[in-house]
């Protein structure tokens, strides 16, 4: 073919043009435009608590436990709501260190409540997934009953019927119930004779059969006329408390037991009792206070107490009967007597009278009835002799009363409150029995 210079010039600038739009469509199509860098990637994630635990301890506090399983964490919140099912949670305390994995919660729970937990760990500007767990507060507490069983004026040297007869009480009691206890109320050994030991004159009356499950209250009796405190601290022991002092007290159940030493014989009267008698024309009628290591025990000892029901067991008594059958009470006990009102004492258990009685609630210092004084029992049954208080009056505070017939006071200490019953020696003799609640 020939080609004529038209038709070449006319090739040409077709192929020029073909090469100009083909060098624009491969500049176009062969420039790369960066993509945007990535996200950065998303912080740690916090590993969660595991294995919570909750334990109710009581009726006000359960303990929390769990795992540990973060490493950055700044600390841990622990979140509390009650009742089954609940969803509306609150944090509870502050936040916890990092590292934290126990918490005891106390505040603001109430007994026999669900509660359900929730712990997680967090840090600046997170928090994990929760650990839960549920837990049941205790309900309110009862408290078995317990027995106490016991009396006072228990031996001579010559008495040998009646000691045996009331100890015989106390040991069948005793053998039947394990967790009952035997309480002495002081002259368990009343004999002025020269010579006399509680080896010679009490051990084999029975009451020493159980002296291990007893505790004893000292009178002036057990001194005698020449055993002194070493007589009376050798036999007796630690079962009357500390050498030397004799008043002590203990906690069982619900209740605070007291045992006051309430002989003058090592002490002197003044100093046993912290009180004097500032008008000697008139006995018993000014009261002024001495110093007394056992009357300040006393208002200690009953200021910390916790339990709800508290009973005191003092040989001397606060209330009795004259021998004109008029309403007696012994000075010497006002001071500690106003103590045990101020701090809700629901029993004093006395035994210097050679008899059985029972007194109700009064104020210690008129004898007038009071529910807010503490119900006295006279218990000097134990075997040693009797008194008969006569007279034609009758004491307005005395609720019962049994002469001639020895016995044992047998009490039964509930949560809250108490049974009596005068056991007689003598079967189908007179008794007394009842119940009343605690202050």
């Amino acid at each position: 073919m020939r080609f004529t210079n038209r038709s070449m010039v006319r090739a040409a600038l077709v192929l020029a043009a073909a090469g100009t739009i083909g060098a624009f469509g491969a500049c176009k199509e062969d420039t790369v435009t960066n993509p945007p860098p990535p996200p950065p990637p998303p912080p740690p994630t916090l590993a969660a608590p595991t294995g919570l635990t909750a334990t109710p301890m009581s009726q006000t506090r359960v303990d929390l436990a769990w795992t540990d399983n973060a490493t950055t964490e700044t600390g841990y919140k622990v979140e509390r709501c009650s009742g089954a099912g609940c969803t509306t949670f609150a944090q509870i305390g502050a936040n916890l260190a990092a590292n934290a994995a126990t918490y005891v919660d106390s505040v603001g729970l109430a007994a026999s409540t669900q509660y359900t937990y929730r712990v997680s760990a967090f840090d600046a500007t997170t928090s994990s997934a929760f650990a839960t767990a549920t837990a049941t507060t205790t309900g309110v507490t009862t408290v078995p009953g317990f027995t106490m069983v016991g009396a006072g004026e228990i031996s001579t040297c010559n008495s040998d019927a009646g000691p045996k007869a009331t100890a015989a009480l106390v040991d069948n009691i005793l053998k039947n119930d394990t967790s009952a206890i035997a309480f002495t109320v002081g002259n368990n050994l009343a004999d002025m004779t020269a010579g006399t030991t509680f080896q010679s004159c009490f051990v084999g009356k029975g009451w020493d059969a159980f002296r291990s499950r007893t505790w004893y209250a000292i009178g002036t009796g057990d001194f005698g006329s020449d055993r002194g405190p070493d007589g009376v601290y050798g036999y007796l022991g630690d079962r009357t408390g500390p050498a030397h002092k004799g008043w002590f007290s203990f906690d069982k159940g619900s209740w605070h037991i007291v045992f006051l030493n309430t002989s003058d014989w090592e002490h002197g009267a003044a100093t046993t009792f912290g009180v004097t008698d500032g008008d000697p024309a008139t006995p018993g009628v000014q009261e002024i206070q001495v110093p007394s290591e056992q009357a300040e025990w006393l208002a200690t000892d009953l200021a910390a107490n916790t339990k709800p029901c508290i009973a005191v067991i003092s040989w001397e008594r606060r209330f009795y009967t004259t021998s004109l059958g008029e309403q007696g009470k012994n000075f010497n006990m006002v001071r500690m007597a106003g103590t045990m009102k101020q701090y809700g004492v629901d029993l004093l258990i006395s035994a210097k009278d050679k008899l059985y009685a029972r007194f109700a609630p009064a104020d210690v210092r008129s004898a007038s009835p009071d529910p807010t004084g503490f119900r006295q029992f006279i218990v000097g049954t134990g075997g040693r002799s009797f008194d008969n208080p006569g007279g034609p009056a009758t004491p307005a505070l005395r609720e019962a009363q049994i002469v001639d017939s020895w016995g044992v006071l047998k009490l039964t200490m509930k949560d809250n409150s108490y049974d009596w019953e005068f056991v007689n020696a003598t079967p189908g003799g007179p008794t007394d029995s009842g119940s009343a609640t605690c202050h």
